[in-house]
């Protein structure tokens, strides 16, 4: 059983804030399920958006999206990867998808309706004033179910994502985690998260802060290499370790948020941290 960080690097979120912790554990005899808990939840203002990696393979699959909309209107959008769709449904003429709000154990498989492959889906475009949308108003703890094609493998893969919309009010949308089914072709219920309590046992005691244009570490247990990547997605530092303690210099890096990924035991951590 291995244990995994997902690398969630938007490209255009202005206020980042995840740090991801995705789990690889036995959902069932069949499958994989591959689990992220996004934490802290990313809560989307207008402007924002989220980029999702189900697969921590650095390739978007689904972008969660709060347009700016000049007119005062209020919308909220998903955009699947190449070759991907969401549960749901085209409208009469095919001119909006429309997703499904999915509760916890709904099933998502080759048997669920899906929108248009590579369409946009809209959750609560333009409020409530469209029947379709079954995302209107406030809803907590939402499904969206998801069905896309591996950038890397080029297999089929059915995933969820769980949202808490009020589009029509406060206009935010907040994003709590997301998994997938790891098998091909293998469907997944809704907040299914495979075999949880999965012991971090690489990190145990590990500790971490910023001080002194530096990023002091420490753990129980020897750590190979820490990488820092910026909100872009890409690597500005990386430093071998082999020790329980480190100090990784950032006098060199603009100030900003960064994403500090720490491997040991064969396993890897994620830490957001803030250079002023």
């Amino acid at each position: 059983m291995k244990k995994i960080t997902s690398k969630n690097l938007t490209k255009r979120l202005a206020q980042y804030g995840a740090m991801s912790a995705a789990v690889m554990a036995g959902a069932d005899a069949n499958g994989q399920v591959v689990y992220t808990d996004v934490d802290p939840d990313v809560t989307l203002s207008r402007g924002e958006v989220f980029s999702l990696d189900f697969e921590a393979d650095t390739f978007e699959d689904v972008e969660v999206a709060n347009p700016d909309l000049t007119s005062g209107l209020n919308a909220a959008i998903v955009f699947p990867s190449s070759g991907g769709a969401f549960a749901g449904f085209t409208s009469a003429g095919g001119t909006y998808d429309y997703p499904f709000l999915m509760a916890q154990g709904d099933v998502i498989d080759a048997a669920t309706g899906y929108t248009t492959t590579g369409d946009r889906g809209d959750l609560n475009y333009y409020g409530c004033a469209y029947s379709n949308s079954q995302w209107c108003g406030d809803v907590t703890d939402g499904y969206l179910g998801v069905r896309f094609i591996s950038l890397t493998t080029g297999t089929t893969h059915y995933g969820w994502v769980r949202l808490d919309t009020d589009v029509n009010g406060d206009n935010l949308i907040t994003v709590k985690d997301f998994a997938f089914e790891a098998t091909p072709d293998t469907g997944i219920a809704a907040g299914d998260q495979g075999s949880l309590g999965v012991t971090d046992s690489a990190f145990g005691a590990f500790e971490y802060h910023t001080s002194d244009n530096a990023l002091h570490l420490s753990s129980a247990t020897t750590m190979d290499q820490v990488v820092l990547h910026n909100v872009l997605g890409q690597e500005v530092a990386r430093q071998q370790i082999n020790a329980t303690s480190a100090t990784v210099a950032m006098d060199r890096l603009s100030a900003g948020v960064y994403i500090a990924t720490i491997s040991a035991e064969g396993q890897t951590k994620s830490i957001k941290i803030s250079k002023r």
